[in-house]
């Protein structure tokens, strides 16, 4: 593929905790950078908080497009968040490439006709294993199974028409999606890591949540396959660029 510089927009949905910032060494957008450059060291970033009423005043600002996770649910009344299904619409109809993580992937879901709900089963939490159903050929290198960090209770369980479910399972079978060749998300975190977790958990945000806690720290171990992953959404990110492009010259 081209090695040629994209900027990438995050449109990022949170702020790192305070307490957070020794494990995470910066902001969101410092994390996700952090992550793609260990894959691609050609892409450029302009992050937008749109938690804080942050939106491009332009599709064209940038190349392609990150959303990223949430503690909020995509079905909240909150005027950032329809702002942002409407700027996800947008890019969708113009045909830019777009890439949702997990809020980002349940956004993204909803912004093009699919459904939200909490998972009646529970919270998936920690280190979670997941099979590859339906190989794409931005996935290389192949892998028939990946490790990946998790934390959420809402999950798609509706998709648009023509959404292809690329990984499932029976507790969150919509796991990752490919919406179009321009359009992929998924509902995991392979920006985190483990010491993220740990502290998050046993903040005191999970005090009324004990529960949730004692699942979670019991579900800390395995080695994520996140640089793949990482090399994975690059991949993606340029062959759909690719695409945008050869669309445009037609």
């Amino acid at each position: 593929m081209s090695s040629s510089s994209l900027i990438v927009g995050l449109l990022l949905c949170d702020t790192v905790h305070d307490y957070l910032l020794d494990s995470t060494g910066g902001d969101f957008d410092h994390i996700f950078s952090k992550c793609l450059n260990q894959v691609d060291d050609n892409f450029i970033y302009k992050a937008y908080r749109t938690h804080l009423g942050e939106l491009p005043s332009s599709l064209d600002e940038c190349d392609v497009w990150l959303i990223n996770g949430s503690p909020n649910s995509v079905y909240y009344d909150l005027s950032w968040i329809k702002n942002l299904i409407g700027f996800v619409q947008r890019v969708h109809t113009a045909k830019k490439p777009l890439v949702g993580i997990c809020f980002g992937h349940q956004i993204i879901a909803t912004a093009l006709g699919g459904k939200v709900e909490k998972n009646d089963q529970g919270w998936g939490v920690g280190m979670a294993h997941y099979p590859v159903t339906q190989a794409a050929s931005w996935m290389q290198p192949k892998l028939d199974h990946y490790n990946i960090w998790v934390f959420y209770q809402d999950q798609v369980v509706e998709l648009p028409k023509n959404a292809q479910i690329l990984s499932g399972d029976d507790f969150c079978p919509a796991f990752m999606v490919q919406y179009d060749e321009l359009t992929m998300s998924i509902q995991g975190h392979p920006e985190l890591i483990k010491d993220f977790f740990t502290k998050v958990l046993n903040s005191d945000e999970f005090d009324h949540l004990l529960d949730v806690r004692a699942q979670g720290l019991a579900n800390l171990e395995g080695e994520t396959s996140s640089l793949i992953l990482f090399t994975w959404i690059a991949n993606f990110l340029r062959q759909a660029h690719a695409t945008n492009l050869r669309s445009n010259n037609t």
